[in-house]
């Protein structure tokens, strides 16, 4: 996963408020986990089909914040958990998205943190891309 995020999207939304998109990427930073501990109980329990609304909810926020990396395993969780009738697939799906979204999380705190420091110095916010 190349690219892990993509503000641009966020900073056109709200025509470069630096602290909408921060708010955003906050909001995110706390809700996300419970997204990927939802799914894996989900898994644990073997309740497929309750899977696709936790991957719905989540596909709005990958997409948002241009996570392109993550959107084919959420999209794919997400489709799967519905339609599917074989959900073998999906303890894989989700142990990759969990692995995957970890990353993201991560690479996020780490520019989060980046940009509260440069602000005090009176540079710019987040990294579009």
């Amino acid at each position: 996963m190349g690219r892990h995020y993509d503000l641009t999207y966020l900073h056109d939304v709200f025509h470069g408020n630096e602290a909408m998109v921060q708010q955003i990427v906050e909001l995110f930073l706390e809700q996300a986990p419970a997204f990927g501990q939802s799914m894996t109980q989900c898994v644990r329990e073997g309740m497929w089909k309750d899977l696709h609304p936790i991957a719905h909810k989540l596909k709005s926020s990958v997409h948002m914040l241009g996570m392109t990396g993550l959107a084919p395993i959420v999209l794919e969780i997400e489709r799967t958990s519905k339609f599917s009738h074989d959900p073998s697939t999906l303890p894989a799906l989700v142990s990759e998205l969990n692995i995957q979204l970890e990353l993201v999380l991560l690479t996020l705190s780490h520019d989060l943190a980046e940009v509260n420091r440069s602000v005090q110095r009176g540079n710019q916010g987040l990294r579009r891309a």
